[in-house]
């Protein structure tokens, strides 16, 4: 028997992965949502038959009287329980992060983030900006819901260990904010990290004198001296 699914996204990679993998053989593909109007509009006008409901891309919280009633499974980037919360793409790379993970998990209402990981694929946030950072992202989500896909309903679910995690807010424009004194402190891979997290779509780094006046990074290149220097 096939999978009814309904998708749920609206980034431009997001919407790529759901294209992938919509015709899927295991799955009947019954719509896709891109906004949280959409969502709302779709449980008003539908009685549904519906078993998975699958977020990629999403940004908004969706309602207990569904996760209590359906299975919503959602994708996160980043090796849950490590980086639950906003931003975890930011604040990955922020810190160093280069190689991590790509989760499916539940999503429910009551925490976010914390729901149960039903399968995880590795993700690389290498890249001089987010077009090729979104570009890993897409290629690991494919991948994973391929082979979730191809093995459901025979998957157990693990919980997550939340104490063993951290959590980090959504990052704010006002965070993109560079000053002269990040320039002396911070190293050049640290630099770059910090400028190619926040190319577009992200409020972009920037500096600002004290007049107001804002120097903007829209984009970056490291360049190695010589092969013993990665960005790695």
């Amino acid at each position: 028997m096939l999978l009814k699914v309904v998708f749920c996204g609206y980034r431009s990679w997001a919407l790529d992965v759901i294209s992938s993998i919509k015709d899927h053989p295991n799955i009947q593909y019954i719509t896709c949502l891109k906004s949280e109007e959409e969502f709302h509009s779709f449980f008003e006008k539908n009685s549904l038959n519906v078993d998975i409901f699958m977020f990629i891309g999403w940004s908004w919280i969706i309602p207990a009287e569904i996760t209590e009633k359906y299975i919503c499974l959602g994708i996160h980037p980043s090796d849950l329980p490590s980086y639950r919360g906003g931003s975890p793409i930011q604040n990955q790379i922020i810190n160093g992060v280069h190689e991590t993970k790509v989760m499916l998990m539940t999503l429910s209402s009551a925490k976010l983030d914390a729901g149960d990981i039903w399968m995880k694929e590795d993700l690389t946030l290498i890249g001089d900006n987010m077009d090729i950072v979104f570009e890993n992202i897409k290629k690991s989500t494919i991948k994973l819901l391929n082979r979730f896909l191809n093995t459901y309903p025979n998957i157990k679910p693990l919980k997550q260990q939340i104490s063993k995690g951290t959590f980090f807010k959504r990052r704010t424009a006002e965070q993109s904010k560079l000053t002269v004194q990040d320039f002396e402190k911070m190293s050049l891979i640290e630099l770059y990290d910090f400028i190619r997290c926040l190319t577009d779509p992200y409020p972009n780094a920037y500096l600002e004198d004290s007049f107001g006046n804002k120097l903007i990074f829209t984009g970056i290149k490291f360049i190695p001296f010589n092969s013993s220097v990665s960005v790695k």
